[in-house]
């Protein structure tokens, strides 16, 4: 055991950051159940229920992988904000570990030590991380499946290869159970392949001869793991692209008529998040920060050039059949990103979207890792060991502190972050949970917002009758009727109280922010 802690110390403590950004206070930060996540439980619901799916067609369509997760956390823990977090912030813990042991793979262990901090620390990462949507498993199983792919490339036994071989076919067959923006595997690993073939020509039979029982169980493994969903979708075509065409740089609504002048705009304010103004929705990124800490980004966007242009040469090398295992890498990593980043600039609402680009957080940070390491090493030629480690400490120390200070500062004590996830909503759902009766208790509040009191009233039978907020007031109430508003209602309740001038106020509850998020009213 000592041996081991020694050994993989540096490691340990990046995973202690990594859980401490992502799982400290989870029971209280975010503190509510945004609607599209409740609506995640409602599948749990019918999960629960005996229901089972690959694919549940609420809200527009949804991969199913991540809800049978949540509700075996529902069947122990019971129904409520925290039990989807903490999901959610464990495969966001292991998306850390498992990038880890990519990056060191293909650039070595100082480059993983690097990618693995910057990724468990990073305000970007821990907000999603700490996100309950089901796009959280795409940094994961994307990072998987290469991993397990390269993994048996690099295996010199022939034996050792199967089992990477079946995990490698496995978790990019799961990827497609998680969100519409993995499916940029295929062309990504399709391109690698074609480009391998052109390089590897005159090789291609003696290559057949040593890999294809590895290929063979690879494609068994997939086929076997993907084949509930490829039927769901085969006998449900139209669920296959779900949203993405709402949302598509090629709607009308949204292009104007101007396809190009809209990808162009897209691209650029997509590529500008990561410097200047990132997404500001609370839920996918500390609002309006850049997705990369100011230093940084620096450094990402000095590798984002060089990868780039390594990946065009690996193309050249190709041709030339003469490849590098370096320069294989590389393109890998700009290819990844590149590929990832198309969910993005192909879409035109909610630009940067934080969520649609969580498939490039990977290579990202690797890409910035890099050329930290690439500075690290040429400080070798001008500094000291001494002033080398107080140069780390202080960089380091800064990406630390300067991120903490982003979430557990800065969104932590930000009312517009709770509300963004509607906390509102879990306070009024504990009331109706203790107070509520169908038959004399009415929720002002609109259908979308009511999937999460519907979801976290589910033990107690809904004991509430929903009414449209700006109809409240035509409410014909009885003696001892109660009229709930939540924080996104309270406007109505000014026109309620003038129609029902004897309706007391029986409860009132603020959030430590002194903002009023409940009231509740009886009919004497």
């Amino acid at each position: 055991m000592n041996k081991f802690l020694k050994e993989n110390f540096v490691l340990l403590c990046i995973l202690a950051a990594a859980a401490i950004f992502r799982f400290v206070l989870i029971d209280s930060l975010p503190g509510g159940l945004f609607p599209d996540e409740a609506a995640n439980g409602l599948d749990v619901n019918s999960i629960l229920s005996g229901d089972l799916k690959p694919f549940y067609e609420r809200g527009n369509g949804r991969e199913a992988l991540f809800f049978y997760i949540i509700s075996v956390m529902v069947a122990y823990f019971g129904r409520g904000p925290w039990q989807h977090h903490a999901v959610s912030a464990s495969f966001g813990f292991f998306a850390v570990l498992a990038t880890y042991f990519l990056t060191k793979r293909l650039f070595g262990k100082n480059v993983a030590y690097l990618t693995a901090f910057f990724m468990s620390v990073s305000s970007f990462a821990v907000t999603i991380s700490r996100t309950a949507f089901r796009a959280n498993l795409v940094p994961l199983f994307t990072t998987l499946t290469i991993l397990f792919i390269v993994k048996t490339w690099q295996e010199t036994d022939p034996k050792k290869r199967y089992w990477p071989a079946a995990l490698a076919g496995i978790s990019f067959a799961l990827g497609f159970y998680t969100y519409i923006s993995y499916r940029m595997m295929i062309p990504l690993l399709i391109a690698f392949k074609l480009v391998l073939i052109i390089a590897y020509r005159d090789r291609i039979k003696e290559i057949l001869r040593e890999y294809w029982k590895p290929k063979l169980i690879a494609a068994a493994a997939f086929l076997v793991t993907i084949f509930p969903l490829a039927h769901y979708f085969w006998t449900h075509p139209g669920s296959f692209v779900g949203r993405a065409g709402h949302v598509s740089i090629f709607s009308r609504d949204l292009n104007d008529g101007d396809v190009l002048g809209t990808l162009w705009r897209v691209f650029k304010l997509t590529i500008l998040g990561f410097f200047t103004d990132g997404d500001i929705n609370w839920r996918h990124n500390v609002s309006g920060f850049p997705f990369l800490s100011p230093v940084l980004s620096i450094f990402f966007a000095v590798s984002l050039v060089v990868f780039t242009v390594t990946g065009l040469k690996f193309l050249k090398d190709a041709w030339q059949k003469k490849l590098e295992i370096k320069t294989f890498s590389m393109a890998l990593i700009a290819a990844w990103f590149w590929a990832m980043l198309v969910p993005e600039v192909t879409t035109a609402e909610g630009i940067p979207h934080g969520l649609r680009l969580i498939g490039v957080m990977p290579a990202m940070f690797i890409m910035a890792a890099w050329s930290v390491n690439w500075v690290w090493e040429k400080l070798r030629n001008y500094t000291g060991p001494h002033s080398r480690t107080v140069i780390a400490m202080l960089f380091l120390s800064f990406i630390f502190i300067y991120n903490f200070a982003l979430y557990f500062g800065v969104a932590a004590n930000s009312p517009e972050y709770y509300y963004a996830f509607r906390s509102d909503l879990t306070v009024v759902s504990g009331y109706l949970n203790k107070y509520g009766n169908q038959s004399n208790t009415f929720l002002s509040l609109d259908k979308f917002s009511v999937q999460t009191v519907d979801y976290l009233t589910t033990e107690t039978g809904n004991p509430y009758t929903l009414v449209n907020p700006a109809d409240t007031w035509q409410l014909k109430l009885q003696s001892g009727d109660q009229v709930v508003f939540t924080m996104s209602t309270l406007f109505d309740r000014i026109r309620f109280r003038q129609y029902h001038p004897d309706a007391k106020i029986i409860s009132q509850v603020k959030n430590r922010f002194g903002q009023v998020i409940m009231e509740v009213y009886q009919e004497p």
